[in-house]
């Protein structure tokens, strides 16, 4: 059995330390950052759900003013195909300020 020699001992614990040094930062990892694509995507979607729903309220009465202050005669055009698409639906004439909005939304 041949002897090592201190210079052979010196370059063989330094070829192991790299090795355990990898084997120790695997065992402890630190915490990774979490992916926030879904937090961004969710208070995105809340954000657009409230403007909408501020609106909503709101057509009512902007189709009331534009029945009554229109002078480029596009809302009597647009109120002319709903109009239209009440009667091939079947639908009452109180419908069409609710079908008007639902165009607009």
């Amino acid at each position: 059995m041949r002897r090592k020699m201190p210079t052979e001992i010196q370059t063989s614990t330094t070829q192991e330390a790299p090795t355990n040094q990898a084997a120790r930062t695997k065992k402890h990892k630190s915490p990774e950052k979490k992916d926030n694509t879904t937090l961004v995507v969710f208070f995105g979607l809340l954000i657009d759900l409230l403007a909408f729903t501020l609106i909503l309220p709101l057509f009512p009465s902007l189709i009331s003013h534009y029945r009554t202050n229109d002078t480029s005669g596009l809302f009597n055009f647009l109120e002319s195909k709903i109009e239209n698409f009440r009667a091939i639906v079947g639908a009452p004439p109180e419908f069409n300020t609710v079908l008007f909005g639902g165009f607009l939304g």
